[in-house]
């Protein structure tokens, strides 16, 4: 499952992680009604638990959707966001790669059709039009796709089942203590406050009390979390007193009829707010200007101004979160949280904010942050750290593109607009190649001028143009960008236009022209400072000299990059050096030298995650396999690059017709066979299955018991656990995602490690890896 607040792999985050309570009649018809139709909406209002539900049947319906069960957040678009960037955010959110100029929702269909998959879409209400457009179109499009819904309203899309979720039940007056214990709010209610203060207990001193408590709270959930959280330093008396007092008179103010649906959550909201201290209301509010989730970090940067410094941050997003008015979710390394709004407080607290006078200020700080961080990440890009920016940038991907849009919306802003859109050069590079594209040429056409940022973003454009195989875009953009050059005078912006033409160039089946313009710019980077965009124009020249025929040539270009790169412990440059220093030596016969800096490239891409690396090393292999007249081997790797470029939108066709020589003449026939391989779950698994694959041999060899392969010794329960150990959780966080008890997932590991003869969780998670490669290599062998 995949969730678009995590970084495009099977790992969902779905917010509470705690049981669901007195939904399994829900669950259970929700469940059937997917099974009778294409379309299900969860609607009602907000804090009444659609999104735990949908999350909860999404889980339970893992087994009828073998090709993925998907979750989306609308929640992290703006208001009014348009039918594309509903698609660009699924794109995002399914993991495909952004790399094609194709449209997205040509994207969509592609990657979807011939799948049985469940598409969970939360929180619509707020772009409903856009949605509307964008499912009509994709169901119809993919005849096998189910979706799950969540929105205030229905969605108005043909075939579409609505399912009403209402509060839980609440009991009855007079109903005995010990009968409580089985009524839904009662549940929650003593759930959550246990949570807040251990020993609460319902009883017979005080049951009518809690009775009466949850009949005002209707039975909505969010309502009795925060109305438990009271509990902490309040008796139930207390609660019900002050809460009453206060929905009373909202009432009186709104003239409502009393006990009309969702007063009780909008009371509980705001007494909630009021209990505040006053730097929790100022922080509540000021939080409310992220969209998606936020780290510590960020929230320092953007709130610690008039009236609050950094440690009350701190401290007071550490109350936030006991409130539970923040929710906490893993960040991209263990050390660092993030945190979310829930879309009910986030509301209030964006009215607040707006009465306070503080929106646009807010808006100001929050772009200047989302700008020096990207600019930090551009600045330290060239070191040891670039697989751990990318998952970052990955993670603020919504704050960065809310950034954007505010800049472009706000009169005099644009041009920040343009510049926090070239910090993002990496991020659109391997991340969000069309979408970066699309969002830079609208900022380009609004905002005009002889600046280094519009070069900047120019470079990206170019950049995306040639990877996309759109060339008559590139030099239309070349040109400007040459005269950017001759005008600005710069050094770096000369270097990325006499650079990018090279890369024209040598797509073009130019490789003897290009190098000499590909040295020019690498001495151009090397006087600007510019130390990664040196070591590229390098490993782009043993490209073009391997091209030409010169494979000597190339190694020393290469032995040179790699220096340079383990200078500063750089990992992207070096993996493509690698890669092309591979294809040198295999051009030269080298195949055992050429096979271990494939294998080395490979390795790197196991925390970088580069498509097109992947697919070139995977490709480079099998061609030294096919020369070595391994040839099931070299089938099974040639087709396994082959669906890595099928889920990047490109091919190898795009990078020059050399390299495409070299496949045609070794795999031509192969493309024409009738048995096609196994279709990933996934861009992210097509790439985790060529890495494998092609790593498979001698270094996963031995790690499984003699004369067992181990999974038949597992049960059902024990591959899961296994396999979320390969995805790196941990215990506890294993225990969430099965909703099992830490102490179960702990004897569970220990069975595992028993049976498989194993000490520890690498272990385990290499085992599990070769397994993968293993029915991979079966799969295809038995089909052809």
């Amino acid at each position: 499952m995949s969730n678009s607040a995590s970084q495009g792999r099977d790992a969902p985050h779905f917010g509470s992680t705690s049981q669901i309570v007195g939904r399994r009649l829900d669950v259970e018809q929700v469940r059937h009604a997917l099974t009778n139709s294409r379309l299900v909406s969860l609607v009602g209002p907000g804090g009444i638990g659609k999104t735990r539900l949908a999350c909860e049947v999404a889980y339970r319906s893992r087994a009828q959707f073998p090709d993925g069960v998907w979750f989306f957040r609308l929640e992290d678009l703006g208001a009014g966001a348009e039918a594309s960037d509903v698609e660009a955010a699924l794109v995002e959110a399914l993991g495909i790669p952004d790399q094609s100029n194709a449209d997205p929702a040509l994207k969509l269909s592609g990657f979807l059709s011939g799948r049985r998959s469940l598409l969970v879409v939360d929180n619509c209400e707020h772009v409903l039009s856009a949605v509307q457009q964008v499912l009509t179109s994709l169901m119809s499009a993919v005849p096998d796709l189910r979706v799950l819904a969540t929105s205030r309203e229905a969605l108005s899309v043909e075939g579409e089942v609505l399912r009403p979720v209402r509060p839980l039940d609440v009991p009855s007056p007079g109903t005995p203590a010990e009968q409580l214990v089985t009524d839904p709010s009662v549940m929650l209610l003593t759930q959550r406050a246990q949570s807040a203060k251990p020993g609460f207990s319902v009883d017979e001193t005080n049951s009518e009390l809690v009775i009466e408590l949850c009949r005002l709270l209707e039975g909505i959930p969010l309502s009795i979390e925060l109305a438990a959280y009271k509990l902490r330093a309040l008796g139930v008396e207390d609660v019900l007193e002050r809460f009453g007092r206060r929905l009373s008179a909202l009432t009186r103010t709104a003239g409502a009829v009393p006990g009309s649906r969702h007063q009780s959550l909008g009371a509980m909201v705001e007494w909630s707010y009021d209990l505040c201290s006053p730097s929790s209301q100022l922080l509540w509010r000021r939080l409310s200007v992220f969209v998606g989730s936020f780290d510590l970090q960020l929230a320092e940067m953007v709130c610690a101004f008039d009236g609050s410094d950094e440690d009350d941050v701190l401290d007071t997003i550490d109350r936030l979160v006991g409130q539970s008015i923040l929710m906490v979710e893993e960040g991209n390394r263990p050390a660092r949280l993030r945190y979310r709004l829930l879309a009910p407080l986030r509301e209030v607290a964006v009215r607040l904010a707006n009465d306070a006078g503080e929106t646009a200020t807010l808006k100001r700080r929050h772009r200047d942050a989302m700008m020096l961080r990207a600019t930090r990440a551009m600045e330290d890009w060239c070191g040891p750290h670039q697989g751990a920016t990318i998952a970052a940038m990955r993670l603020d991907h919504s704050n960065y593109i809310a950034a954007i849009q505010w800049s472009v919306r706000t009169e005099g802003e644009a041009r920040k607009g343009l510049q926090l859109a070239a910090a993002l050069r990496y991020h659109w590079l391997t991340s969000s190649l069309a979408e970066g594209r699309k969002r830079i040429e609208v900022l380009l056409a609004d905002v005009d001028g002889v600046t280094p940022e519009r070069a900047d973003c120019i470079v990206i454009v170019i950049w995306t143009c040639l990877l996309q195989g759109d060339h008559a875009a590139a030099e239309s953009w070349l040109e400007e960008l040459e005269s950017l050059a001759r005008l600005l005078g710069t050094e770096p912006v000369a270097a990325y236009a006499k650079q990018l033409q090279a890369l024209s160039t040598l797509f073009e089946g130019k490789p003897d022209e290009a190098g000499d313009a590909f040295r020019v710019a690498a001495e151009l980077h090397c006087l600007s400072g510019d130390r990664f965009m040196e070591l590229t124009a390098k490993y782009m020249l043993a490209v073009a000299l391997v091209s030409d025929g010169q494979p000597e040539a190339a190694l020393d270009v290469c032995a040179a990059t790699l220096a340079g790169s383990q200078q500063t412990d750089e990992q992207s440059a070096r993996g493509y050096a690698l890669w092309i220093a591979g294809v040198a030596h295999w051009r030269l016969g080298q195949y055992e030298e050429a096979e271990r800096v494939a294998r080395e490239a490979l390795e790197l891409q196991r925390s970088l995650d580069d498509g097109i690396c992947v697919a070139l090393t995977t490709q480079l292999m099998a061609w030294i396999a096919f020369d070595c007249d391994e040839l099931r081997r070299a089938g099974l790797l040639h087709r396994a690059a082959e669906q890595v470029w099928k889920s990047l939108a490109t091919s190898l066709k795009a990078f020059g017709p050399q390299l495409a020589a070299f496949a045609a003449d070794r795999f031509g026939r192969l493309d024409s066979s009738p048995n096609p391989p196994m279709q990933p779950r996934s861009p992210y698994d097509a790439r985790r299955r060529a890495i494998e694959l092609a790593l498979g041999g001698p270094a996963t060899e031995g790690m499984v018991p003699n004369g067992s392969n181990g999974a038949q010794a597992l049960t059902r329960r024990e591959l899961e656990v296994a396999r979320l150990v390969e995805r790196g959780l941990s215990n506890r966080r294993i225990a969430e995602e099965l909703f099992i008890a830490k102490r179960t997932a702990d004897g569970h590991l220990e069975r595992i490690l028993a049976k498989l003869g194993f000490t520890s969780r690498a272990q385990v998670a290499a085992w599990l890896a070769k397994q993968h490669a293993g029915a991979l290599q079966t799969e295809l062998a038995a089909r052809g």
